[in-house]
């Protein structure tokens, strides 16, 4: 028998993770995106002949599709249009009202807009709501927007097209949610994963606000005596939320404990091409490590720094420890990096501190890894 499993599909940008399910598995993605027409000089067109109001910005659109739904326009009375799924010639239009009730338009986008280019009456003979007023008749202005728009029209809908069933729309996802069991990507991913501790990519609210917490905790906990006051002081949730927020995904790794509902315990960061200020050439760097100190002793922090290691190329990864944090030196010395003679001086908060620069070479220390 195929599982069906919901997952929402709110757009998060280009480096979001992708899933693939075998074939007993039968996915459907939730969630609302609306099109824009940023660059559009037809738009007043479109709205005065065809009665077709699209969007230039994304508004605020109570809504919620299962299956997913791409919005496009408003009708002019308070309700939509929208294609399911995102495939604009590959998906059937439905009209959406103001009680979010559905009703099916033609079999796709260029369809119907053909015939709201064709027919001034095609509102009344396709929508739901009563009477709906005339369009302008126009028949040069309609010509002129025929030739003007990029997209082909084809032929009228056939007498007896695909039997589609339209969505179900909903207020919100909470909405949604009371009738179908909606899951985020990342959540059915580890589902699959059984160990406790386990190393992803960051990818959600949730891993970005454990990171920020992760990052005041661990600097409390690891330079308390190390650094001065006056730098611990500074350092504040807030600041690690405002730099968790502007960190990218795709170099960020976060440590989660499974048995404590999934709460990020410790992440590390990387990048392929080493700062201006790392000595060692050719290098890659490893710019954050941390685990609570509750964890430590367990070997998260190799597995976090192995993780890391794997994304990297290079023979030479470079990094750097505060000076006087011995705990941290003597662990990176016994995951086989070695001190390079070369340190930083910084300013924070007016105060100096200096950090030691260690560099993994895998060409020459690959037995102190494995």
């Amino acid at each position: 028998m195929q599982q069906t499993i919901y997952i929402d599909k709110s757009p998060s940008g280009s480096d979001g993770p992708i899933a693939f399910f075998s074939r007993d598995v039968n996915v459907v993605y939730t969630g609302l995106e609306v099109q824009t027409e940023e660059n559009a000089p037809l738009l007043a067109e479109l709205s005065r002949l065809c009665g077709l109001d699209f969007f230039q910005n994304a508004p605020a659109l109570p809504l919620y599709g299962v299956p997913y739904i791409t919005v496009f326009a408003a009708d002019g009375r308070g309700g939509w249009l929208a294609v399911c799924g995102g495939c604009f010639e590959g998906s059937a239009v439905c009209h959406i009202a103001p009680d979010l009730s559905i009703r099916l338009v033609p079999e796709c986008f260029s369809s119907l807009l053909a015939e709201a280019i064709r027919d001034p009456d095609w509102r009344q003979k396709r929508l739901p709501g009563g009477s709906w007023p005339r369009l302008p008749e126009d028949q040069a202005g309609r010509t002129k927007l025929a030739q003007a728009l990029p997209l082909p029209l084809p032929r009228p809908t056939p007498e007896k097209p695909e039997k589609t069933e339209p969505p179900r729309v909903f207020p919100s996802r909470a909405a949604a949610e009371r009738e179908f069991s909606i899951q985020d990507l990342w959540a059915v991913l580890r589902q699959k994963k059984p160990p406790r501790f386990q190393v992803h990519p960051m990818m959600s609210p949730a891993d970005r606000e454990g990171r920020a917490l992760v990052h005041h905790a661990a600097w409390h906990e690891t330079y308390t005596g190390l650094m001065p006051d006056r730098i611990l002081a500074a350092h504040t949730l807030e600041k690690c939320r405002n730099i968790a927020a502007s960190a990218p995904q795709h170099n960020t790794l976060v440590l989660l404990d499974q048995e404590d509902g999934g709460r990020v315990i410790g992440f590390a960061c990387y990048i392929h091409n080493a700062r201006a200020l790392v000595s060692v050439p050719d290098a890659a760097e490893i710019t954050a490590l941390y685990v609570l100190r509750a964890y430590q002793g367990l070997g998260l922090g190799r597995m976090l720094l192995e993780h890391c290691l794997s994304h990297l190329s290079k023979e030479r990864t470079a990094l750097f420890v505060l000076k006087g944090n011995e705990n941290a030196i003597r662990f990176y010395e016994h995951m086989g990096f070695r001190p390079t003679g070369h340190t930083v001086a910084s300013q924070l908060e007016g105060e100096t501190i200096t950090e030691l620069e260690l560099c993994l070479d895998r060409g020459y220390d690959a037995l102190h890894l494995f």
